[in-house]
């Protein structure tokens, strides 16, 4: 058998099975696919995106009188946003 035949035969032989490996990834690609298409619907149906910080509130610079500032400190604590709650609510009681 002469190089040329050697090297067709190994040509022929990866071409086969490359065939092969293709026929069976498309077979698993088709099966992934076929189980992923109700998953996606599924996702349509996703609840609302939280609305950020910024979204809902709009920073303001203001002064307070000391005593005032005071009060509001002990009152609120050390709790996250609670003096934005404390502001928030005196003023929409004051406002109405």
């Amino acid at each position: 058998m002469s190089k040329k035949d050697k090297y067709s035969n190994l040509l022929n032989r990866r071409n086969s099975s490359a065939e092969k490996n293709e026929k069976q990834l498309n077979k698993a690609h088709d099966s992934l696919f076929q189980n992923e298409e109700p998953k996606q619907e599924k996702k349509k149906v996703a609840p609302q995106k939280k609305k950020k910080f910024e979204d809902k509130y709009k920073r303001a610079t203001f002064y307070i009188e000391n005593d005032i500032i005071k009060q509001l400190d002990s009152q609120a604590g050390k709790e996250k946003g609670e003096k934005t709650r404390i502001v928030n609510e005196a003023l929409r009681q004051f406002l109405s």
